[in-house]
Parts: C-alpha cells; structure tokens; sequence
C-alpha cells in the first residue's frame, strides 16, 4: 500500500499531519531521511517511484517504456503479472492531469472513480458533501475488504479464495495556496491507517515532492 501526498514536506507533515505522525512512530515505521526528490514536479519523481527509473523526457515524456533509458514496466504492472488484484487512485479529476492520463496505469480497479472525481472540476475539495479523499478512503477500503479478508465466505466465493493486493493512494489535498487544506487529511488518514491490515501489508507513506511554489 502506497498512501502518496502531493506535496508535502517533511516540516509541513510535522504541522498538518501531528496525528497521523504519531501513530507512525508508535507503530514502528521507518523514516527514510535524506531521500530527495529526482526532479523539480511530480512526473519525474512519480515516474521514477513507480517504475524504478528517471524519465528522459521531462513531465510530458510519461509513457510507459518508450520514457526511460531501457524497457520498463510500471509498478502495478508487475504486481498483476504476479497475480495480484491492484488498485491505482487519485482524489482529484485526473483529465485534467497530462501526468497521470500518460501514465495509463492499466490496474484492476480505480478507473471507475476518474469519471465520479470529474463531474464538476472546479469544486473544492469535496463531493456530495464529502471530501474527495474520504471516497477514495471508503473505495480503497472496499477494496482490501474484497480481497483481504479470509473470513468473508462471499469473498471467498466469488474470488476463488484470497487474493493478494497492491494499492496505489494518491492525495493531492496540498496542492493549494494557503497550505492548511491537508489537515483535514490528519483524522482521515489516521483512522484509515488503523484499519490497514498491518500484520500483512507493507506500507509506505510519501510525498513525491514539497513545496516548489509560495
């Protein structure tokens, strides 16, 4: 499980995410000091995380293979390949996103939220009278339910047993002007978090870049 923030910088986590800071530490994860970013956006540091190399062409050279120095495939490609159910998700409306649309990513669940996180563009953060990050919480969750649970025998029935699963989270609450919207991420990601099936699942919780205007 990839949890992703675009952007955040580590003293902005500190201040908008004090919550969801200090479960990470009381549950033991490991903080990666001195990783830094491999370009100045999120395409090439995207590009690079899931893929495992830097892209030749700039933000716009996102496409699969063709972008990087030697073939490559995405990572929920890999994992599909291996056999696993994957889930690739953005609170926001990715048609408006060249990054993301180049990306393709060909996963088995997530496309169906593009449309939903589309219908009216210029909302603020929420939907229906939600934040968009809460249905892409709610949705994700449905996913790991589905495919993690040993003791749901409907899931069993219909999947043939468990399946393995790789999700991709993507929040792009920070990307505004005043820097505070992310805290309302803080109680979400913490309650999410706890419901993760840690004794099973790896987690890693980034940004793909801080602050680069403001």
């Amino acid at each position: 499980l990839t949890i992703l923030i675009d952007p955040l910088s580590r003293e902005q986590l500190r201040r908008s995410l004090p919550n969801t800071l200090s479960l990470l530490d009381e549950l033991g994860f490991v903080e990666f000091e001195r990783y830094t970013v491999v370009g100045n956006n999120s395409g090439p540091n995207q590009s690079a995380l899931y893929s495992g190399l830097p892209l030749l062409g700039g933000r716009d050279g996102i496409s699969g293979s063709s972008s990087h120095g030697r073939s490559s495939r995405w990572l929920w490609d890999r994992f599909r390949e291996e056999g696993y159910a994957t889930l690739k998700g953005e609170d926001i409306c990715i048609a408006n996103s060249n990054m993301v649309q180049s990306m393709a990513p060909n996963t088995t669940h997530g496309e169906q939220l593009y449309r939903m996180f589309c219908f009216d563009f210029d909302r603020p953060n929420c939907l229906g009278g939600r934040m968009a990050a809460e249905h892409l919480v709610g949705y994700a969750e449905q996913f790991m339910r589905a495919y993690g649970n040993e003791d749901d025998d409907a899931a069993d029935d219909v999947l043939g047993g468990r399946t393995p699963w790789a999700a991709f989270l993507s929040f792009v609450d920070s990307h505004e002007d005043t820097s505070t919207l992310v805290s309302y991420l803080d109680p979400l990601l913490l309650a999410f978090i706890q419901r993760v099936p840690l004794a099973e699942t790896v987690v890693v919780f980034l940004a793909d870049h801080g602050l680069h205007y403001g």
